[in-house]
């Protein structure tokens, strides 16, 4: 087997590291000014945003609703009257909601 010292038909160029993508800090003018920009650009941590709270609390009514239909299709197929299908699945709503509502206040989304 012979082996030769032939140039490579394709070059590779060297690769350069990425220069730094954040900007240049500036120092501000005046301390109303820092202030200013910071009220601007921080995040409110006091807790969930509305839209979070909102979203929570449409998990918990769905999750009882599903927890209701389930109810009353069971309670039916197990011979139940219509008035205690209708009863259990409304018990079933409201202990669903309320304990989707009790986890999700410990997780601290409302």
């Amino acid at each position: 087997m012979t082996t030769t010292n032939a140039p490579a038909r394709y070059s590779v160029p060297p690769v350069a590291p990425n220069p730094p993508t954040t900007p240049p800090q500036t120092t501000p003018t005046a301390p109303q000014e820092a202030a200013a920009r910071q009220e601007v650009t921080a995040p409110n941590t006091n807790g969930p945003s509305k839209t979070v709270k909102v979203m929570a609390i449409l998990i918990a009514v769905l999750s009882g609703t599903v927890g209701a239909l389930i109810a009353l299709l069971l309670t039916r197929h197990l011979g139940a009257t219509a008035l205690i299908a209708i009863g259990s699945a409304g018990v079933t709503f409201l202990g669903v909601t309320g304990t989707v509502k009790h986890i999700e206040e410990k997780l601290g989304l409302l």
